[in-house]
């Protein structure tokens, strides 16, 4: 039977012949790489499912396992029709004077790719889970890990390009040349990658930090090395470039700890019970839930005004991204209390003096 399947020549010449018995073999060897993949994609699937790998790792392995399965077929292909490998690799697809492009250096590629595809996600993963246990800032480690996989990039990529034959000491000396050249048009953008390298380092913002600048307070998101992702209290994403923060006064609310002092200020009539004022006043921080309770709140009599006793209300909040929202709290709070109380809220008065004068008509 097999030799019957074997004398059905399907196509022959001096270099290849491909009978029926080789193109059934082809066709079950194909159909098994098939049922292999399926079965690979199943199990990386109730791995996602079980949650035990992430969305994007789960496609990164199933990529491999296509890339793995197929290439496998193709190998086992050449064997069947009795081609050696090294001819197909060494095939030249494109020949110029200083660049060759052989089937072997496309598979280089793609296999370096993948490995630095697969170091970025084991970065990645490291950074993630050093972040998780606390062991490693948040920001920092974000930042940190662009970096990291820049780096890995870029290598992966020379490595690449050498592959094909290329000078990688010729192209860096080339990018350098380029790059010098195009620096001075695009000052500012390189200005605010080195701004983003420098905020890395210092520490000086990290992502979950309230800033303020010119007047907009917003929560950072994001620390890139050349711009930013800051939210504003509008719930409005503004993409701040990092020479604003190295160059410009912005104020940091949560640098130094964890929770941060604010005042209201209230203006009272004279003659109104200055004591009571006080209890009023701490009494409406004791019963804020965003208020701490150490340090505790006080209330400074800050001076005698024109037409009011002036006091402020110190308080700490944690919360101070809506901090707006909770001085609106205590004002209402306070307004409600006055008014139980009998304590007036003075309003500036001002005497106008009319003189008249006498004219003779």
């Amino acid at each position: 039977m097999l030799t019957k399947l074997k004398e059905l020549v399907l196509f022959e010449n001096d270099v290849l012949r491909f009978d029926l018995l080789d193109l059934i073999l082809i066709i079950a060897i194909g159909f098994i790489a098939f049922i292999i993949i399926r079965l690979l994609h199943r199990f990386i699937k109730k791995l996602l499912i079980n949650k035990r790998i992430s969305f994007r790792f789960s496609r990164y392995l199933l990529q491999g396992a296509r890339l793995l399965g197929w290439i496998s077929f193709f190998f086992i292909a050449l064997e069947v029709l009795g081609i050696k490998s090294s001819i197909v690799f060494n095939y030249v697809l494109y020949a110029g004077e200083k660049f060759k492009l052989q089937i072997f250096n496309i598979f280089i590629i793609l296999v370096v790719l993948y490995i630095v595809r697969g170091l970025s996600f084991f970065v990645e993963y490291w950074f993630d889970d050093r972040i998780d246990s606390k062991k490693l800032d948040k920001g920092r480690g974000k930042s940190f890990l662009q970096i990291v996989k820049y780096v890995i990039w870029m290598l992966g990529i020379s490595v690449a390009i050498g592959s094909l034959g290329f000078e990688i000491t010729l192209i860096i000396a080339s990018v350098s040349a380029l790059l010098i050249g195009v620096g001075f048009g695009l000052q500012h953008i390189f200005n605010d990658f080195f701004s983003g390298i420098i905020i890395l380092f210092d520490g000086s913002i990290e992502v979950d930090d309230v800033v303020e600048m010119e007047g907009v307070v917003g929560r950072v998101l994001e620390i890139g090395l050349r711009v930013s992702k800051v939210l504003t209290r509008d719930n409005v994403v503004i993409i701040v470039p990092n020479s604003r923060f190295t160059g410009q006064q912005v104020i940091n609310w949560s640098h130094n700890a964890d929770v941060t002092r604010f005042y209201v200020p209230v203006g009272v009539a004279y003659g109104s019970d200055v004591r009571l004022v006080e209890r009023i006043l701490l009494d409406a921080a004791k019963d804020h839930s965003q208020i701490v309770k150490t340090p505790a709140a006080f209330v400074r009599f800050n001076d005698f005004g024109e037409s009011s006793l002036d006091f402020e209300l110190y308080f700490w909040t944690a919360n101070d991204f809506m901090v707006e929202n909770i001085k609106s709290d205590l004002r209402f709070e306070i307004d409600h209390q006055f008014r139980e109380n009998k304590v007036e809220i003075p309003f500036p008065q001002r005497d106008l003096h009319f003189k008249s004068r006498n004219f003779d008509l």
